[in-house]
């Protein structure tokens, strides 16, 4: 699946309303994700039918004309025609619209324009000051597919409070099972996505007893995924609690996995990691992490495997220290961590059980005997392309500390910043210690102003009052730093007139210490979840290993592996599936790749909070004081 294809599939393309409203054919709603047609054209509807009605539409007066156009442009787009339907359907006047047809409209355009990445365009369309007025009046085959739409942008677009509120209101519209389902579904992947604190202080603050059961189920979900037979006892008791609630009765696809995992549980893994030699520290981290996790659920009376440990930083060869697991009657194998180990795993046939590998190979495995699993700042770049570019920047500045991490995620950003169809105006590469007002002045073009103003003074042998102007073909700054270069380099931005620029950086931005550090304020990252949890697997790693914080990416990811390999098959069952750790929202590729999407942090008064809303972007990022 192209990376195109993968965008487009993320926005809700439904065309419920348009075609109801203009057939009065009943149809239940659309599956999240997956464009479902709820008008199918039938086997005598063509497009040279859909041409015909566009033809014929200029021979009629308003608002006929533009009914038949948005007829027209509905059937085109359900044939999957969307450049005709586009072009059809800017030629619509829209005021000359009805309220309900101009829903309908609002639909049918904001679905192209979501399919053509203009995600702002759609949602300042979907979320119209004229809609505000007349959803009472909207026929429930109108409103909801268009609300869906709209929960969907603002998912899509990071503004989890309003994806939440669209979902509420849904929830009054949906009426067949299938709608309550997936707008369930849709309720589960929003809600996750809060750390576990914000979920609690909802819970216990929200009026809405729907919402509140909703929240209560979330954080279940969030302190009981360390052991699928806690989650399912946790859950059964939920539901005993809650028996009349909307996700009682129709449960997340996610929730309704946990009883045939739960049959289908291991007894005995093997956890293969250096614990000696140069990436020892590494490994031990990794090993702290995942046994946290797994005596979190054995304390809680949860069914566990029994785990064995292997060093692989001995100089036993690792192909034995394999084999020897296996011997020893391993079920499934966590490991390795050393890149090289992964490719040699790649290399291999056939695996005799099941392994998660801590780390990626160069390429994918399309067999089920291997998965990948791993922090790579490719992930995280490719996610601030693409969030970047649906908030609507276009031209961007890279800068990337010249390590080995850092120049991979350049690339990669840069690689999916053009193919979605932005341009990098500057790129630079910096050392530690380089020197910072250097580095920004020249990517600002500071000095070309300069020497424009010493000739134009020459030439007028006159003082000039001036101030020099940065480059005006960048919208925003992408950077790869660790925190002591980002402390200089986002001053230095300020200080050469580039306070509007909104900075993205990697996690790596941050080392997760507090006293605050308001040299970086106003930069987003993305943030592990573990910077906001507060779970059990968490406290029981913090007080059985003292994490330092440099290795808290590490602990994350060891307690992460010990909850994701148990639901490998949900997620290769259902690939829009998300499990939501504390190293960020975990899915699996077609090629056995684990994908990592993490939450985003704004650094406030020096200190990282979680964002759940679409910030205007900020006048000056140094106010966040």
């Amino acid at each position: 699946m192209s990376a195109s294809s993968r965008r487009t599939s993320t926005v809700i393309a439904s065309m419920a309303a348009v075609a109801l409203v203009l057939t009065a054919c009943q149809t239940p709603a659309p599956r999240p994700g997956v464009y479902k047609p709820s008008y199918p054209p039938s086997q005598s509807t063509s497009r040279n039918d859909a041409v015909h009605l566009l033809r014929s539409a200029e021979a009629l007066p308003t608002p006929a004309r533009d009914q038949q156009r948005l007829q027209a442009a509905a059937i085109l787009y359900e044939l999957g025609d969307k450049e005709t339907a586009r072009e059809a359907v800017t030629r619509i006047v829209p005021t000359q619209l009805d309220d309900t047809l101009y829903a309908s409209y609002a639909q049918l355009y904001g679905n192209l324009l979501a399919g053509g990445d203009d995600f702002f365009e759609a949602l300042t369309l979907a979320t119209s000051p004229r809609l505000d007025t007349v959803w009472a009046r909207l026929p429930q085959a109108t409103a909801l597919p268009l609300r869906s739409l709209r929960a969907d942008l603002w998912g899509l677009l990071g503004n989890l409070d309003n994806a939440i509120t669209e979902r509420r209101e849904i929830s009054f519209l949906a009426q067949t099972d299938e709608a309550i389902l997936q707008n369930n579904n849709g309720f589960w992947q929003l809600l996750t996505q809060l750390p576990s604190s914000e979920l609690q202080a909802r819970a216990a603050a929200s009026s809405d007893t729907q919402m509140r059961g909703w929240y209560q189920l979330a954080l279940l979900g969030r302190d009981t995924q360390t052991d699928i037979s806690s989650q399912l006892v946790a859950f059964k008791r939920w539901r005993e609690r809650w028996p009349t609630h909307s996700a009682n009765i129709h449960p997340p696809e996610a929730l309704k996995l946990l009883e045939r995992l739960a049959a289908q549980r291991v007894d005995n893994i093997a956890l293969l990691l250096p614990l000696s030699g140069p990436l020892g520290s590494a490994g031990r981290a990794i090993r702290d992490g995942f046994m946290a996790a797994h005596y979190t659920a054995l304390n809680a009376g949860a069914a566990t495997p029994s785990v064995m440990v292997y060093d692989t930083g001995a100089e036993q060869p690792f192909e034995d220290i394999y084999q020897n697991a296996v011997d020893a009657g391993a079920k499934a194998i966590i490991g390795p961590l050393d890149k090289n180990k992964v490719t040699n795993l790649l290399a291999t046939e056939k695996l005799p059980v099941p392994t998660l590998a801590l780390n990626y190979g160069d390429q994918g495995r399309l067999s089920e005997d291997l998965v990948q699993f791993g922090l790579a700042v490719e992930d995280e770049a490719r996610q601030i392309a693409r969030h970047t570019y649906r908030q609507g920047h276009r031209q961007a500045m890279v800068l990337a500390v010249n390590s080995s991490w850092g120049q991979r995620g350049a690339e990669a950003f840069q690689e999916e910043w053009q193919h979605l169809g932005g341009t990098v105006a500057i790129s630079k590469t910096f050392s530690p210690n380089s020197k910072f007002s250097n580095l920004i002045s020249d990517a600002l073009l500071i000095p070309a102003s300069e020497a424009r103003k010493k000739a134009l003074q020459g030439r007028l042998s006159a003082p000039l009052a001036f101030t020099p102007r940065r480059r005006d073909d960048v919208d925003m700054v992408f950077l790869a730093a660790q925190p002591q270069q980002a402390r200089q380099i986002n001053p230095m931005l300020t200080y050469y007139y580039a306070g509007d620029l909104p900075v993205y950086a990697t996690s790596q931005v941050f080392a997760g210490s507090i006293p605050p550090d308001r040299d970086i304020n106003g930069i987003r990252f993305t943030a592990l979840p573990w910077l906001f949890e507060s779970n059990q697997t968490k406290r029981d790693i913090e007080q059985q290993a003292a994490p330092a914080p440099a290795f808290a990416r590490l602990y994350a990811l060891g307690a992460d592996a010990f909850r994701l390999y148990p639901r490998i098959p949900m997620l290769r069952q259902f690939p829009r599936l998300k499990l939501h750790g504390l190293t960020g929202a975990l899915s699996l590729s077609a090629d056995g790749r684990i994908l990592r999407e993490q939450i985003w942090a704004l650094v406030k008064k020096g200190v990282p909070v979680p964002i759940t809303t679409v910030e205007s972007p900020p006048a000056l990022r140094g106010s966040a004081q």
